[in-house]
C-alpha cells in the first residue's frame, strides 16, 4: 500500500497506530537499498582499481576495427 500512495501521503492513508510501524519498514527497506548499492560501490572501485592502465594506439585500434576509427 505504501509503494501505491507514496512517501509523502503514509500520514493520511494509515490509523496513528499503524504509522510507526509503517515508518519502520519503510526506514529498514531505505536502508537495506542504501546498503547494497554502496556496497556494489565499494566492489566497482576495487575492481576498477586493479586494472592496469594501458595506452591505446590509434593505428591498433584502427587494424583492430577494420579501419572504422
Amino acid at each position: 500500500m505504501v509503494l501505491g500512495i507514496g512517501a509523502t501521503q503514509i500520514r493520511v492513508a494509515f490509523t496513528a497506530s499503524q504509522i510507526p510501524a509503517v515508518l519502520d519498514a519503510y526506514m529498514s527497506g531505505l536502508r537495506a537499498v542504501f546498503a547494497i548499492a554502496v556496497g556494489a560501490y565499494g566492489l566497482a572501485t576495487l575492481i576498477g582499481m586493479l586494472g592496469d592502465w594501458r595506452k591505446v594506439d590509434a593505428k591498433e585500434l584502427q587494424k583492430a576495427s577494420g579501419g572504422g576509427a
